[in-house]
């Protein structure tokens, strides 16, 4: 098929075809084109950001494996860990997220990846306090820019109306990491004395050996943009530019000027996403990083709490690939992120309200909570990205929303839980 009757010159219309300014594409090739960006640009989008949400969040398996008790934790340093990894994070994520277009997206993000690799796996040798809040301090700085860089290189490549959904996928990682991290920490911490080690080491050790080879992969396979990306064609090239020549009527410049990182300040919009953003997390970052204390309270032993943790997870995954699809074949955010939000409420009602003893009740009340978390999260993110335009000042306002909003785990590391002191009285 020819350029002469794949792209013709026509009005406005309602049919299907995808209109480029005075140009409307051959849907069946920009079908074609989407389907190479997905294949080769999500898959490796979705394992970077899995083995990131792995490491940061296998501190909770790690806990309920025996971690705190032999390095020697007591009252609520755990919580403190949790605390020092997002004080570096929050620091760090706008830096990052503006320097990814000077520094290139493949050389930046594998270099972060290698970063908390490494951290992760020094985490697996520490003795005692000090060394684990070390190790979280560095990991808060290698994996804070790895959110914003993702969201804002894919808005590179897709559309807006395409982007809910492929911004979708980062959110789907973190629900999937705690479901594969459960099923690797049930296998892991079997390892219990090999080596001389503890299972909770083996858990540090291999994950952070796994995401160093995830580090080196990126580095070779992740595009910088579609000008360079080594499975587009030509032609593949020149669709891509007529699809940027659209969002580009709405967008300001490209190159770095001061005054985009001033118009995103000065925009209101900017801080209520990042407002919305900080109260979500905080419901997002408690659940991840406690679910398994959560399931133990329960009354389940540490092995089969590691696996009750996986079905929760691929639930939250399933359903929001069903919402993120949906959001962006209408457009809309809002109208699905207020209805979840109730239904999050609910969840944490019921595990309040119901009997600490109705093990499956508060089991499914968890499905309740997740349903949604991730969901809410994410569709933020993404109507935050559509809600500024040009590289910079997309760049600024993502970075932004996630600084504000991943304060939340500052918040969420304050958490602690306790054995209640209960007097039974019996006769004999």
């Amino acid at each position: 098929m020819d350029k002469e009757t794949d792209i013709k010159q026509t009005d406005l219309s309602s049919d299907h075809d995808v209109q480029m300014g005075n140009f409307v594409v051959d849907p069946i090739r920009e079908k074609r084109l989407l389907w190479k960006l997905d294949l080769c640009i999500c898959p490796l989008v979705m394992l970077i950001f899995l083995v990131a949400y792995l490491d940061r969040s296998n501190l909770g398996n790690a806990a309920v494996a025996g971690m705190p008790e032999d390095i020697g934790l007591i009252g609520n340093e755990l919580g403190n860990a949790v605390s020092l990894f997002y004080a570096t994070y929050v620091f760090f994520e706008i830096p990052f997220s503006m320097l990814l277009k000077k520094l290139r997206p493949n050389r930046l993000i594998s270099a972060l990846i290698i970063g908390f690799s490494v951290s992760i796996l020094a985490a697996g040798f520490i003795k005692n306090a000090a060394g684990l809040y070390i190790t979280r301090l560095f990991l808060g700085v290698f994996e804070s820019g790895l959110f914003p860089c993702l969201t804002v290189l894919l808005t590179t490549f897709y559309k807006r109306e395409e982007q809910a959904q492929r911004i979708s996928y980062l959110f789907v990682s973190a629900a999937l990491s705690g479901g594969f991290g459960g099923l690797l920490a049930f296998g892991l911490v079997r390892l219990d004395g090999a080596g001389g080690l503890e299972g909770w080491r083996w858990l540090f050790i291999v994950e952070g050996i796994m995401s160093a080879v995830v580090g080196i992969a990126t580095f070779f396979l992740l595009p910088n943009n579609y000008e360079t990306a080594y499975f587009l064609n030509e032609d593949d090239k020149e669709l891509m530019r007529m699809r940027m020549q659209q969002s580009a009527r709405y967008a300001d410049t490209e190159e770095f000027d001061i005054k985009e990182v001033w118009k995103t300040l000065r925009d209101p919009k900017s801080w209520l996403t990042s407002f919305n953003q900080i109260c979500v997390n905080i419901c997002s970052f408690g659940f991840s990083t406690f679910l398994p204390t959560i399931i133990r309270g329960f009354g389940f032993d540490s092995v089969k709490t590691q696996l009750l943790t996986v079905p929760v997870y691929i639930w939250a995954s399933a359903f929001y690939l069903v919402v993120a699809n949906l959001s962006d074949r209408v457009r809309m955010r809002a109208v699905f992120m207020v209805p979840l939000c109730l239904v999050t409420a609910v969840g944490y009602a019921m595990l309040l309200g119901v009997d600490v003893h109705a093990r499956g009740p508060l089991y499914f009340a968890t499905y309740v909570c997740v349903t949604g978390i991730y969901a809410v999260v994410g569709l933020g993110v993404s109507w935050n990205a559509n809600s500024h335009s040009g590289y910079y000042k997309r760049a600024m306002g993502v970075g932004l929303q996630q600084t504000i909003g991943n304060c939340a785990g500052l918040i969420v590391s304050g958490i602690s839980y306790w054995h209640a002191r209960v007097v039974a009285l019996t006769s004999s």
